[in-house]
């Protein structure tokens, strides 16, 4: 008897290009001729819930104020390291998982094939094999940790699927540290219950991730795409300016008061305050720019001590 199988799909479209993406997925996959699953904290369109067979929408999408947990990023260079957090979003991609097993928990299919909404389908990048398998699996990313769970593409069988029904509780999941992200909660089950990982399959989306393809010292980087010789990177206190390319001269405006960096090639230069600010200005050249410390996300300059690996 040939095994029955629906494919999950877990979206959050909240643009034009995601919900176009969406779609072109959906109508690849009913080539398959399974049952398709979607799952969203968003609106969907009529013309894309005719085309999958059962449809959850939860408005709820419940992101966690940073002050209870935080998603954290940091990049270390020389004897600095530099800290970002947000908001936690990752329980809600746990919570799809949740909801999507819970609800499935008692139907009548053998495995259950989970995707996410922008996986990248070209001959390339997907081995179609794994639609096909027969067993409960999970991959990695190819812009994630190697050695983690990727939830970009997993299966799980009957008994799996009712496992993860059951033992996902955003209580157990707020103790997780700080910093680590859905995959890591998500591989720690993944290992509990023995599930196949094979962390050479990889897998990667049409979108990309939090920060895109931008590399990690860009991502701290304030004038990225504005000014080339020098990044900088700032929190209430100091301003740090990385990776200068040449000597020069930069004047900086912060409540009022001015101040004038003599930069160094390749030498970092770290601007310590001890009255906290909201905003600076920087000039250069024939450049002008308002840096305002942002509102979606905390960030942190920290001296390491140089013998700290």
């Amino acid at each position: 008897m040939e095994n029955k199988k629906i494919f999950c799909l877990m979206s959050y479209c909240d643009t034009k290009e995601k919900m176009e993406v969406l779609c072109d997925n959906i109508l690849y996959l009913k080539k398959y001729n399974y049952p398709i699953l979607l799952h969203s904290y968003l609106p969907i369109p009529e013309y894309i819930s005719k085309l999958v067979d059962y449809l959850i929408v939860d408005k709820d999408n419940p992101v966690i104020d940073r002050s209870v947990k935080s998603l954290w990023w940091y990049w270390r260079f020389d004897n600095f390291q530099l800290n970002k957090m947000w908001d936690d979003t990752s329980w809600g991609a746990i919570n799809q998982l949740k909801q999507i097993s819970t609800f499935l928990a008692d139907k009548d299919f053998d495995y259950h094939i989970f995707v996410t909404y922008d996986l990248d389908f070209s001959p390339h990048k997907f081995n179609e094999w794994l639609i096909h398998q027969n067993n409960s699996f999970a991959g990695s990313s190819i812009a994630g940790d190697y050695n983690r769970s990727s939830l970009i593409f997993f299966v799980l069988n009957k008994e799996d699927l009712t496992f993860f029904s059951q033992n996902l509780s955003l209580q157990d999941y707020l103790s997780v540290p700080d910093g680590r992200m859905a995959e890591d909660y998500f591989h720690d089950k993944i290992i509990q219950r023995g599930i196949t990982f094979n962390p050479d399959i990889r897998f990667t989306d049409k979108i990309k991730g939090f920060f895109g393809n931008i590399p990690l010292e860009e991502v701290f980087n304030y004038l990225r795409g504005k000014i080339d010789d020098f990044k900088l990177f700032f929190d209430k206190n100091n301003i740090i300016f990385y990776q200068p390319k040449i000597d020069c001269t930069i004047k900086v405006t912060i409540n009022d008061i001015n101040y004038d960096i003599d930069l160094k090639n390749n030498i970092p230069y770290l601007l310590e305050l001890e009255d906290e600010f909201d905003s600076f200005n920087i000039k250069y050249n024939d450049i002008e720019e308002v840096i305002e410390y942002p509102k979606d996300s905390t960030h942190a300059i920290i001296r390491r001590p140089e013998n700290e690996s």
